[in-house]
């Protein structure tokens, strides 16, 4: 049976690159015959042999690259050497925030590149796809002049309107809580009816603008906190430190009532005190008349105490005195939390020289706390609305949401710039 030998290998004969495509094996397998013919053919013998001419180029290629040992392994180097630095920051944390805020300089890089480099192989040395380059480069190059960040609003009909970018920028500028967390501005700037978007849009602008998200710590997989479903079931007191710039410690005292996290009583002492913490058990009780009750502290002396325990047996309201970790096993985690919030976004920020001080803020800063700064974990409610029974209900600050983007669209669209048209 005679064979048939593809086009191709008598082209690479003609050229003299067959040596470099084909095995001695897979060449030895040809007749001399054949090979001398086809080395001896015109090159225009076939129709549309223009096309070997960009053939012969890569061959050329091909060739040089291969007569060189030096310029091989150089090449193989540099791809190794690039697999392997991919391969040991693709888990670095925030590497992606890191290449999108640094698109400009990958979109240009890669342009320069493409005519040698195809794109997608490029992209893989930054790990985004192809439609992500796209989105960057239509961000880059489509200036939109009526979007804050110049985004085409064609493109992208529901990105926020201006005024409502610079909402948020106002809301985290504003002294009054810019030591708070995000997601408590967030409900604040809802609450006052000034913006209409989901959490998530609020961070991802937050973090456009510049605002850094602060570092948290993950919690333990075998963390498991004390459940609640009404206020005034469980009460939790503990005491933390806090000194001033005299180099004064001072103990204050918190009272909580864990369902609605509000600050039942506080009182600030020279040191841990069983009397205070009886005192702000015996205010409470007297204020807001729980009919039966749990009270959860640590067992740190100001806790466990004859001071405490004959005013517990004492009193007519039943309550329960519950050691974290001992009697239970979770942990007073909550009010421990709460003590966090009030010290890192509300005393730490100030500089306070004295205990008069301390004590002046503090008495600011319950209300705030308690009234006015609203929390993620309570539906957008603050402390004293859930403990005075306002149901944790998200959806009361969400409903206008969908209503809100399709005005949005609607005023990007109408928005859209000549360049976007």
């Amino acid at each position: 049976m005679r064979n048939s030998w593809d086009t191709s290998i008598k082209h690479l004969t003609r050229s003299g690159a067959i040596d470099y495509v084909l095995t001695a094996e897979q060449i030895a397998s040809i007749p001399r015959s054949n090979i001398s013919r086809w080395k001896n053919e015109a090159d225009d013998k076939y129709s549309f042999c223009e096309l070997n001419d960009i053939i012969t180029q890569e061959i050329e290629l091909i060739k040089r690259l291969n007569q060189s040992s030096n310029i091989k392994k150089i090449n193989q180097g540099y791809f190794k050497l690039a697999d392997t630095f991919h391969k040991v920051i693709s888990k670095v944390k925030g590497l992606k925030s890191l290449i999108k805020g640094q698109k400009e300089i990958i979109i240009d890089v890669i342009e320069q590149v493409k005519d040698f480099i195809p794109i997608n192989t490029a992209l893989k040395v930054f790990n985004i796809s192809r439609s992500t380059f796209e989105n960057y480069k239509s961000i880059l190059i489509h200036k939109c002049e009526v979007s804050y960040f110049n985004w085409c609003t064609k493109r992208f009909p529901n990105q926020l309107l201006p005024k409502e970018v610079k909402t948020i920028k106002t809301y985290m500028d504003d002294d009054n809580y810019k030591h708070w967390s995000k997601s408590s501005i967030y409900l604040k700037s809802l609450r006052d009816e000034k913006l209409q978007c989901c959490v998530s849009t609020f961070y991802k602008y937050c973090r456009l603008l510049g605002f850094k998200n602060r570092p948290r710590r993950k919690k333990s997989d075998s963390y498991t906190p004390v459940r609640t479903t009404r206020p005034n079931k469980l009460w939790c007191a503990d005491v933390t430190i806090f000194k001033t710039a005299d180099n004064v410690k001072h103990y204050i005292h918190f009272l909580i009532d864990h369902y609605s996290k509000m600050i039942l009583g506080y009182r600030i002492e020279k040191s841990a005190s069983a009397i205070a913490i009886k005192s702000l058990v015996q205010n409470a009780c007297l204020q807001h008349k729980p009919d039966k009750l749990q009270f959860l502290t640590d067992g740190g002396s100001e806790n466990v105490n004859s001071v405490v325990s004959n005013f517990i047996n004492a009193i007519d309201i039943p309550i329960k005195h519950l050691i974290a970790q001992k009697d239970v096993v979770f942990s007073n985690s909550m009010i421990e939390a709460i003590n966090k919030i009030i010290k890192h976004q509300f005393l730490f920020p100030k500089e306070l020289a004295n205990g008069n001080q301390l004590t002046k803020l503090i008495g600011e800063t319950i209300p705030i706390y308690n009234t006015i700064r609203p929390q993620m974990s309570l539906g957008g409610n603050t402390p004293q609305e859930t403990f005075n029974g306002l149901s944790i209900d998200i959806s009361r600050y969400t409903h206008n949401f969908k209503e809100q983007k399709t005005i949005r669209i609607k005023l990007n669209g109408k928005n859209a710039c000549n360049i976007c048209i």
